[in-house]
């Protein structure tokens, strides 16, 4: 896979176009989640959304109250092999 392609463990930062708001976030598989220190589950639908998707891409996603929101994929980065997630 090219580099910039979100796989499992890729760190994506992504714009809520909506609201202008950006996060930073790491792909995990369900066992590893933990929203408040920015991993989020391959399950989730954000979560499956982002595979396969690369800087520039965007997806719609519907939020906990129901409303489809649009995130812009801003950069995705691989971890260093050698270290631990």
């Amino acid at each position: 896979m090219p580099p910039e392609t979100v796989t499992m463990n890729s760190i994506v930062e992504f714009l809520d176009e909506e609201s202008g708001v950006r996060r930073v976030v790491r792909l995990v598989y369900p066992n590893e989640a933990d929203i408040d220190a920015g991993r989020i589950s391959i399950l989730t639908p954000i979560g499956a959304g982002l595979i396969g998707m690369s800087a520039g891409h965007a997806i719609c996603w519907p939020d906990r109250e129901g409303h489809v929101r649009s995130l812009r994929i801003v950069s995705v980065t691989q971890p260093d092999k050698g270290l631990s997630a």
